[in-house]
């Protein structure tokens, strides 16, 4: 599994390696049943704080990606096609957020957007 990390991010340490671990699960180079590193394990190949990757284990948890199995270690959850598909329409509805933010404070209308994304979707 590789992490890159970004001193420079405006992000949390905790939130890139969410963010990665759960990239590499739902694009599947992370598999159901695999394994994690262990939490001291990670957080000393990353040089980082303990308590930084519990965190990130933690929210991994949360959102169903990942289970612990206690005295054993944290693998990857079972991750079917609906849920991959719910995650990807939240991420979605985020940077659309984001966009149509954008777009309104340079006076884009919404069809205009509208067919700006047509186009990207070919």
């Amino acid at each position: 599994m590789e992490i890159i990390l970004s001193a420079r991010s405006e992000q949390p340490i905790y939130e890139q390696v969410y963010d990665q671990i759960k990239s590499q699960i739902m694009d599947h180079s992370l598999v159901s049943g695999e394994e994690l590193p262990s939490i001291r394990g990670l957080a000393k190949e990353l040089k980082v704080s303990v308590i930084t990757i519990k965190k990130s284990y933690e929210m991994l948890m949360q959102e169903g990606f990942v289970h612990s199995i206690k005295g054993k270690g944290t693998y990857v959850a079972e991750i079917d096609k609906e849920f991959i598909q719910k995650e990807t329409v939240k991420s979605l509805r985020k940077q659309l957020s984001s966009i149509s933010d954008q777009a309104k404070v340079v006076d884009i209308s919404l069809t205009q957007l509208i067919e700006l994304l047509s186009e990207s979707y070919g």
